[in-house]
């Protein structure tokens, strides 16, 4: 089975993006939301994002944001909802408002994918490690896995190596590509890293 990286769509310049300015009501504990642990209980009520005004206004069901979260439509929630365990993802509900200062009501969460798989191949894979998160890698130039690491049923996962990272097995990713999941973008793993391979 293969594995593909869930990225953020930015080639179309149509999309809307969520403000990349900082989010003083998550109290300096946004860095959780991509770490793989339960955020349930401290994450604030009732939150809103602001939309950027520098990007488009198409809604999409993935929301392309700086921050590494995977900011999911109803649409997509569901499909998760039936495609992994109802423990593996915790949802957050928050709102959008426009550069007009709107407050949508479509609504929107945050899939904040629990726990983490370590199952990258560290003599195959081109990486740097981060000087400050020893443990984390900051980008790879190639990313190569040890797929007998990955559980069996394992559909939708976060890499140990690098948490921010979400990885969707191919089934899945061809579900979201068939059911036209808008904003999601499933990247060959042989691609992901190639934009830092010229610079080393």
């Amino acid at each position: 089975m293969s594995y593909y990286p869930w990225v953020h769509d930015d080639e179309d310049e149509s999309f809307a993006w969520l403000d990349a300015s900082r989010k003083e009501e998550l109290d300096g504990r946004g860095y959780l939301l991509s770490e793989g642990v339960r955020c349930a209980e401290w994450f604030p009520k009732g939150l809103v994002f602001d939309l950027s005004k520098e990007r488009g206004s198409t809604l999409t069901d993935s929301i392309p944001n700086s921050f590494g979260m995977r900011v999911v439509s109803e649409k997509l929630k569901g499909i998760l909802e039936q495609e992994t365990p109802a423990d593996s993802i915790e949802y957050l509900p928050i709102r959008l408002r426009t550069p007009r200062r709107k407050v949508l009501t479509t609504p929107y969460y945050i899939a904040n994918v629990l726990g983490t798989v370590a199952c990258m191949d560290a003599k195959k894979s081109d990486f740097d490690m981060n000087d400050i998160l020893k443990n984390q890698v900051l980008y790879f130039r190639r990313l190569v896995l040890n797929e007998k690491k990955i559980p069996k049923d394992v559909k939708l996962f976060r890499l140990a190596e690098q948490t921010r990272l979400i990885l969707v097995r191919g089934d899945l990713g061809k579900r979201l590509v068939d059911e036209d999941c808008l904003g999601v973008l499933i990247q060959e793993l042989e691609d992901f890293g190639s934009e830092f391979r010229e610079r080393a």
